[in-house]
């Protein structure tokens, strides 16, 4: 049931996993969604979250300047989702990362009606960095906060919920193969669950916030070899965890990039190798929200259980 029908129109770039539960949460909040996609036609699913004419699609590139600023004309709230995990084509991470959250702040900052500019970024972005992906998402953050005075700046560890793509993975080729190679195997990772984020974005809207960095993390801190434990064991399965060394790692990843969706290439290995995905205690977090993050223990049996030998009937 809505709310406060049509209390603040919210603009999102980006409708994913993270987007699409953030369009859920907002709109039982009663908010008025412009999505902005490449393809409306493959996101009319999206118009079933809320009321009819609640969520508007609409289709444009987020390279072209004119159509993002008529996007934006009547928005009160911009929320920028944009990523990507690996380049391809045109795609680059200097142009996804950097030049497009460029763009929004130049715009956003020639309008007034645009109240607050809620920005993704992620946790353990940093300077200096091998890794392109971390380098342009920490320059884009430094540019955000040097050009803009509405931006909210939001840095989430691994996410996980019902379709993510990190648990998800790796349960499917657990299913395939019998071993694992996972590197990276003794990196820190602190996942936060989807809805909490979708959550964290309806509390920031509602108290106006600005001018601020949340970092947004659960409850723990795991390894990534621990967490492929966790996920094995709810899924009822025993394969064997091989730890890969960095240097053939990114032989392996070399190959593996060539693919239309890669599994793995060699930005990611250096992501891994730049350090832990955990929260610094330098910014705010979920607990300044008034929210308890939940964990990776209470939620991935709600999802994970199609990946068992005999399914949900698998004890």
């Amino acid at each position: 049931m809505l709310q406060e029908f049509n209390s603040k129109t919210v603009g999102i770039f980006g409708a994913g996993f993270i987007g699409e539960n953030i369009i859920k949460k907002l709109a039982k909040k009663g908010h008025k969604i412009k999505v902005a996609t490449r393809n409306p036609y493959l996101k009319q699913n999206l118009k079933l979250l809320g009321e009819m004419g609640q969520i508007e699609l609409v289709k444009l590139s987020i390279f072209d300047r004119e159509k993002v600023s008529n996007f934006l004309e009547d928005v009160d709230v911009c929320i920028n989702l944009v990523g990507i995990l690996y380049e391809k084509g045109e795609n680059s991470f200097e142009k996804v990362h950097y030049k497009f959250p460029e763009l929004l702040t130049k715009i956003i900052n020639e309008k007034k009606n645009i109240e607050q500019f809620i920005h993704f970024s992620s946790l353990g972005v940093k300077d200096n960095t091998q890794s392109k992906y971390i380098q342009t998402k920490f320059d884009a953050e430094n540019l955000i906060k040097s050009q803009s005075q509405k931006y909210v700046i939001l840095k989430p560890s691994v996410v996980f919920g019902p379709d993510d793509n990190f648990f998800n993975t790796f349960a499917k080729l657990a299913k395939i193969f019998p071993v694992l190679p996972i590197v990276g195997s003794k990196v820190k990772f602190q996942p936060c669950y989807v809805g909490d984020i979708g959550d964290a974005v309806t509390a920031i809207i509602k108290d106006s916030i600005k001018q601020d960095f949340y970092e947004l993390g659960g409850p723990r801190q795991y390894t990534l070899e621990n967490l492929i434990g966790i996920m094995l064991k709810e899924i009822r399965r025993s394969n064997m965890i091989l730890p890969m060394p960095y240097g053939l790692s990114k032989l392996q990843a070399f190959f593996l990039q060539l693919a239309p969706k890669p599994l793995l290439t060699i930005d990611q290995v250096k992501i891994l190798e730049s350090g832990d995905n955990i929260i610094t205690n330098k910014y705010k977090t979920f607990i300044d929200l008034k929210i308890n993050p939940r964990s990776v223990e209470s939620i991935i049996p709600s999802y994970l259980t199609v990946y068992r030998p005999a399914g949900q009937f698998t004890k």
